[in-house]
């Protein structure tokens, strides 16, 4: 699978001007058949519901993990958050009238300021995904995950952005999901006061050492999904859930009883 998805990397950059058709037909293709784009936010299904949840997708480019969410949710307000101004104007026309989005078109890091964000074209095809607020990061990813990889067809385009704290927000969520191309730490440290009172579930993308350790002082525990369950590890996987005794205790008890009552659904709101 490694070497196949290399092979299409290399060669889609060629025809730049599929870009668009291309994330069009996979999109149509994902939402007909109910498939996300990564299979960890199948994990979502095993969550409760209720229209006072909120999820956050931090770090949103196309609306990928906004369209998994929605997939497997019914209920909730999604927040997407993204600095870069082309993917802005992308998730405006797909989610701008969407009852249960609300497009943020900024960042969020460890304090309120603007950063340059660096997005990488290759032979003039845009690797928006790569986008990051680190140069290193948004240039160096792709040197040995393509084919004849030449330094020289590699151009780095740059936008100024604004950068806010999500306790600024006030918001009280419930799912967290982070892919922000290593600026996930400072992402959290903005978020730090949000994430001890609500202790949402949080999903990152090949979390570092310092982001383990710096969640296992709130109390959080890491786990991998893995044929349709929590499993307490993070070995030979891509994505890393973490959740609080509480939360995987509430996932837990929803498993065995999908039909919690009002009243109980409202305690789901409620921290430890």
């Amino acid at each position: 699978m490694i070497e196949f998805k290399k092979v299409l990397r290399t060669f889609q950059t060629n025809f730049p001007y599929l870009l668009e058709t291309k994330f069009h037909l996979m999109r149509l293709y994902r939402n007909q058949f109910k498939i996300p784009f990564e299979k960890d936010f199948n994990a979502l299904s095993l969550f409760p519901e209720s229209e006072n949840f909120v999820f956050l997708d931090v770090g949103a480019n196309r609306g990928q993990s906004t369209d998994a969410i929605l997939m497997t949710t019914h209920k909730g307000q999604i927040h997407m958050f993204e600095p870069n101004p082309w993917m802005c104007d992308c998730i405006e026309k797909l989610y701008g009238n969407h009852p249960r989005v609300k497009i943020h078109k900024f960042g969020l890091g460890n304090t309120a300021t603007e950063e340059l964000l660096y997005v990488p074209f290759y032979k003039k095809w845009m690797f928006d995904g790569l986008a990051s607020f680190n140069y290193q990061e948004a240039s160096e990813w792709l040197k040995n995950r393509m084919y004849n990889y030449q330094e020289e067809l590699l151009t780095i385009e740059q936008f100024k952005c604004h950068i806010r704290q999500l306790d600024e927000l006030k918001l009280a969520p419930f799912f967290i999901k982070i892919d922000v191309q290593g600026y996930e730490f400072k992402a959290l440290q903005g978020g730090e006061t949000t994430i001890r009172t609500h202790q949402p579930v949080l999903l990152i993308e090949s979390p570092s050492k310092r982001i383990i350790d710096y969640l296992k002082s709130f109390g959080y525990q890491i786990y991998a999904f893995k044929r349709g369950k929590f499993i307490p590890t993070f070995k030979n996987s891509l994505n890393a859930f973490f959740m609080t005794e509480s939360k995987a205790s509430l996932v837990e008890a929803y498993i065995e009883h999908p039909n919690p009552s009002s009243s109980s659904e409202s305690q789901l709101l409620m921290p430890s």
